[in-house]
């Protein structure tokens, strides 16, 4: 009897042995900054080897760089094709599938809190019944934000007064910061951040407006020897992470919870990184022969004036007379209550401390999305 059991014991530790692992599920994520830029470096290199490690190699991301795999204005349309499977896209390149991003991007002049931003847009897509069923019909599932350090000003000559800045073709990141430029008589120009650098070396564009790690990240103190630190807003419209939603959909729960709780770390690693990059940059940016101008108070009052003057009214304007949006003030006002609430949630957390953010950010928002249910129905 006894040896019949242990015979039995011994088959079934055999079958328990010789039970598969379970496949990895090999996943292709695109952005199309240089692997340096912290977007990149710390978003996707940094995140990927994270959610390798934490899933114990079950998933495994491949990330492509720079245009490797998409150009900047295709990460909508391959991650719905499937090119991609996880994507960074930039709403401005789409404005017409991402209207309600778009107009909410228009506040952008009158916004400087980084990460409280990036935490804010996170919560605003992940929450919100018009992003969400926005993005649904695209077919994606919204999993992060992004937004930038400061944009300023990087230029092939000095601008100390607003009449310097008449005529000057700008590269503009978006329509509230276009909008600005044509009010100071600039001419706004609207190319990928990938072109800037070649723009500036031909004189087709005489200034980038961009964050200041783009002096280095984009080797744009080789052609722009003049930064002038006049603040033009945040970028923040898109996302940082968004999947495609067979895809998502045919994940196991246990595996969204991975990329979810690895995407709450990430966040506000990349901004801190983000942010301290642009700092170093500027600090550098002598030795490479740029001059750095403190902005003529004239010049910040330009800008001051014009999102003071636009703001809110302006994207309401927007929603409903180019996007034809039902309720563009409420989408407005919910977007701002959401952004005062992250303000609120972050005072007096150490803004260089990743895992202070993180807590928060996950306490607050992220431990709250139901990986059973979150972008599967």
């Amino acid at each position: 009897m006894r040896s019949s059991k242990v015979f039995a014991a011994s088959i079934a530790l055999g079958l328990a042995v010789a039970q598969p692992a379970p496949a990895a599920t090999e996943f292709i994520g695109s952005i199309w900054y240089p692997q340096s830029h912290p977007l990149d470096n710390y978003g996707y290199v940094e995140w990927a080897k994270k959610v390798e490690a934490r899933s114990n190699g079950e998933l495994k991301p491949k990330i492509f760089y720079g245009t490797a795999l998409l150009p900047p204005q295709a990460h909508l349309s391959g991650l719905q094709d499937g090119i991609a499977q996880l994507t960074h896209h930039a709403g401005t390149y789409t404005p017409s599938d991402l209207p309600e991003d778009n107009v909410i991007s228009m506040l952008a002049m009158g916004m400087d809190d980084t990460i409280a931003t990036a935490m804010a847009m996170t919560d605003f897509g992940l929450t919100d019944a018009a992003m969400q069923a926005r993005y649904k019909q695209l077919g994606i599932v919204f999993a992060g934000a992004f937004a930038t350090p400061q944009y300023i000003l990087m230029c092939k000559m000095p601008i100390k007064t607003v009449a310097d800045l008449k005529g000057l073709k700008i590269r503009t990141p978006g329509a509230v910061q276009a909008d600005w430029a044509r009010s100071v008589g600039a001419v706004p120009v609207t190319v990928p951040s990938t072109e800037m650098f070649t723009g500036l070396e031909k004189g087709q564009l005489d200034c980038a407006s961009n964050a200041g790690n783009d002096l280095k990240t984009r080797s744009l103190w080789d052609v722009a020897k003049h930064t002038n630190m006049v603040s033009l807003g945040l970028y923040f419209h898109g996302w940082q992470y968004a999947f495609n939603r067979d895809f998502w959909g045919d994940l196991s729960p246990a595996n969204r919870r991975i990329l979810l709780d690895t995407i709450a770390e990430s966040i506000p690693e990349t901004m801190i990184g983000y942010l301290g990059l642009t700092e170093e940059v500027l600090a550098e940016a002598p030795q490479h022969g740029v001059t750095i101008h403190t902005p003529d108070p004239e010049v910040q009052q330009s800008v001051f004036d014009f999102a003071a003057s636009t703001g809110k009214a302006t994207a309401v304007q927007v929603g409903k007379e180019k996007f034809n949006l039902a309720d563009p003030a409420g989408l407005v006002d919910r977007f701002l209550a959401t952004y005062a609430k992250w303000q609120k949630l972050l005072e007096g957390v150490d803004r260089k401390d990743a895992a202070a953010l993180a807590k928060v950010f996950k306490d607050n928002l992220m431990s709250k999305v139901d990986e059973n249910t979150y972008g599967t129905n």
